[in-house]
């Protein structure tokens, strides 16, 4: 028959049992948490277990030595159980902000004390006695509790209060199965309270021992159906942590009585909140602003902070002193709970957004550029200040009426007709130019991008960007009459000198050599006009700023044209892999260097070496030829950046090469040829005696240099030349060898010229 001795023994060791499960489960469910509520459990359960198996070997041993000893132990094992149980409570209810090391410390002070008077017991302080007892049939030691045990089973049921009032609380004002959790750990914590007080009590019909270690495992079964059941530990970790402690946006709870119930970490950081903000006024604690806008009555509204307050409202961070930062932006929602009295207020930070848009919304008022917004009929629904001192209207007047009533009547066809086919292709670029009726009267040129934004609900329409182009379009204008004219006039002059310079070729003898010279000369002439009209398209219509560039394809495909259109002159190549920032317009650059050496060379069989160079942070490219050098004042010029009167074609050629490398933020320079080959010259002289080496005398080295590219981040399609011969087109070759082949920027002429403009 099994006695009643053994009936506490198995359920002492069922306590044992249970508690182990409920702790090791528990710290499974917990261990991803940033709280300390799965510590602070798993660590009661654990002492929990402990304690109750001390227990059962305690009434095993009955009135032994051993018995005595483990009586001791059972009380160092039961002092901590408070502490860790307050614990858990306190980072349960979402107060783990207020454990902090002083505090935790502060709570482990009494149950370290209390453990050690156990075990020394002097002048029997914590065991006023310890008699035995009859048991069940058995003799059993039981201690008659001291003052300093008595002291500690009313802080443990002083922190079991504790831990009903704040699980209660979280019950009160929580819903469904967090409520439930709350619920059942609160009903659980009775039984151990009721044991303590049972055992100082010690009323006629309950045990003379301390039963408490059999009621926690009461608890730890209910914690097993809470997990089970509830989910307890997981519903409250997906809700409190990721939905709500680990939010981006700050959220603080408000109760009906105007004190805060609960706050985030973003809420924390944002309103500068101590650990001891729950329980406080909201209209206290939380910023003027907040509390003036309405949200606490249930108002939706948008929040404006100080960077730096003045000291004098008494919020948290009041007594900052310095400059004042930049405001933060919060768009700031109020929304009741319900039955529970609660309001919720969520603040979205919405300082980059406001920031944005205030700084566009500047850019676009003070912009010299016209910003409208069209719908599809062309009602205008907004327009910027701009088009004021532009067309000198009122922007509020022009709002709400058809843009292109404004508009000259010749261009209003070629401005609708495009709006209206991108008007099914959201996201369509328009580019526009026309012209708009000033308030005065007069036409102004507009030049700019319309794009179909129906798309995106901030615009909902055309979104224009307009320049006034009205003096740029005259001066073009007039440019073209002028380029026109001068063309034409030249052209005919020049059409008249060849044709007296034919009849005096045909008389022969000396005058036949000077109307040779002649025809050369009016042949220049002829090439000129085109060739400036090439210089300025070219520039005007590639896009300069630098891209990566295969330098070394580029070198070798203008040294294969040279000597195709050359056939004496004598190009070599050499060139290391080389990638470098340029642009369409390196081909147009090297080759009016290498075309310059031929036209002006003083010998029928022109040299040219083209040495190519990698170095760490540029790529150089040198050009050395065998003729007379280039003039010192012209190089001078080009190297200055000066303007001086362009006297020949050639002049007009560095210039070009001038500005392309500038174009690509490369350097241009010139070496004398006599520099080129001295020995004992400088660095560069040394190069520039190398790159001329494949030929006899160096006339002069034209020295281009390049930002390298990293070869490695940069994709092998991006390397290719688009067009290595720029915009250009080049004119037939001439059968007579003359000295009118067309460079690649459509330099001279193939023969003589026409009055085609």
């Amino acid at each position: 028959m099994v006695t009643d001795l053994e009936l506490l023994v198995a359920a002492a060791v069922g306590s044992a049992v249970v508690s182990t499960g409920a702790g090791g489960l528990a710290y499974l469910r917990t261990r991803e948490r940033t709280d300390h509520a799965g510590a602070a459990i798993a660590a009661t359960l654990g002492l929990v277990a402990v304690w109750a198996t001390v227990f059962a070997l305690q009434l095993a041993a009955g009135t032994t030595s051993p018995g005595a000893g483990l009586l001791k132990l059972k009380w160092l094992v039961a002092t901590p159980v408070v502490t860790t149980s307050l614990l858990f409570a306190i980072a349960y209810a979402g107060h783990d902000g207020w454990l902090t090391p002083p505090r935790v410390a502060a709570l482990a002070v009494e149950p370290a004390v209390a453990g050690a008077v156990a075990v020394v017991n002097p002048g029997g302080v914590f065991f006023a006695a310890i008699a035995p007892w009859r048991v069940g049939g058995a003799t059993v030691l039981v201690p008659d509790p001291g003052p300093a045990l008595l002291a500690h089973i009313v802080y443990g049921v002083l922190a079991g209060a504790a831990f009903v009032w704040l699980l209660g609380r979280v019950a009160v004002r929580s819903s469904g199965t967090y409520r439930t959790q709350a619920a059942v750990l609160c009903a659980g914590t009775a039984t151990p309270v009721a044991t303590a007080t049972l055992f100082v009590l010690r009323p006629s019909w309950a045990p003379p021992f301390d039963a408490t270690p059999l009621g926690f495992g009461v608890v730890s079964l209910l914690l097993l159906v809470a997990m089970w059941r509830y989910d307890l530990f997981d519903v409250a970790s997906v809700a409190h942590e990721t939905v709500f402690a680990g939010l981006d946006d700050a959220v603080v709870v408000v109760d009906d009585d105007g004190h805060v119930v609960e706050t985030n970490p973003s809420a924390r950081d944002a309103f500068e909140l101590g650990p001891d903000v729950v329980g406080a006024d909201a209209e206290r604690v939380l910023p003027e602003a907040v509390v003036s806008s309405g949200l606490l009555d249930g108002d939706d509204a948008e929040v404006a902070l100080d960077g730096a307050a003045d000291g004098s409202d008494g919020h948290p961070g009041a007594s900052r002193r310095g400059p004042p930062a930049d405001p933060t932006y919060f768009e700031a929602t109020s929304e009741s709970l319900g039955r529970e009295g609660l309001r919720l207020l969520v603040f979205r930070d919405v300082t980059e957004r406001t920031e944005m848009q205030r700084r566009y919304r500047a850019y676009v008022e003070h912009s010299q550029d016209v910003v409208a917004v069209a719908d599809a009929d062309g009602v205008l629904e907004y327009i910027s200040p701009a088009v004021e001192s532009v067309l000198g209207y009122d922007p509020e007047r022009l709002e709400g009426g058809v843009f292109t009533d404004y508009i000259h009547p010749d261009d209003r066809r070629s401005v609708a007709e495009p709006f209206a086919e991108s008007l099914g292709r959201p996201g369509e670029r328009v580019r526009v130019s026309f012209r708009v009726e000033h308030r005065d009267g007069g036409w102004r040129v507009l030049d700019g991008v319309g794009v179909n934004r129906f798309h995106d609900p901030h615009i909902g329409g055309y979104l224009l960007t307009l320049r006034d182009e009205t003096q740029r379009d005259r001066y073009e204008q007039r440019l073209r009459v002028l380029t026109r004219v001068l063309r034409h006039d030249l052209r005919n002059e020049l059409n008249v000198v060849h044709g007296y310079a034919d009849v005096i070729a045909a008389e022969g003898g000396d005058t036949a050599e000077h109307a040779e010279r002649i025809q050369r000369s009016a042949e220049r002439l002829a090439s000129l006009g085109t060739r400036v009209r090439g210089v300025d398209q070219t520039l005007r219509r590639t896009d300069h700023g630098g891209r990566p560039v295969d330098v070394t394809r580029v070198v070798g495909e203008v040294a294969d044209r040279a000597r195709e259109r050359f056939p004496g002159m004598t190009v070599t190549v050499d060139a290391d892999e080389t990638i470098a920032y340029a642009d369409e317009l390196l081909a147009t650059a090297v080759w009016n260097v290498v075309e310059n050496a031929a036209r002006h060379h003083d010998g029928d069989r022109p040299a040219v070496a083209i040495t190519l160079s990698d170095g760490d942070d540029t790529v150089e490219l040198r050009i050395a030829d065998d003729g007379p050098g280039i003039p010192a004042e012209d190089r001078e010029a080009v190297e200055s950046g000066h303007e001086t009167q362009l006297r020949h074609a050639s002049g007009l050629g560095l210039w070009l090469v001038r500005w392309i490398v500038d174009g690509v933020d490369g350097e241009l320079s010139f070496v004398d040829g006599a520099d080129a080959t001295d020995d004992d010259t400088a660095d560069d002289a040394t190069a520039d005696g190398a790159a001329a080496e494949a030929i006899d005398e160096v006339g002069t080295v034209v020295v281009i240099r390049l930002r390298a590219a990293d070869t490695e981040s940069v994709s092998a399609s991006s390397i290719e030349q688009m067009d290595p011969w720029g915009v250009a087109r080049a004119a037939p070759e001439r059968t007579d060898g003359g000295a009118g082949d067309a460079g690649p920027f459509g330099g001279s002429v193939a023969s003589r010229p026409s009055n085609d403009d």
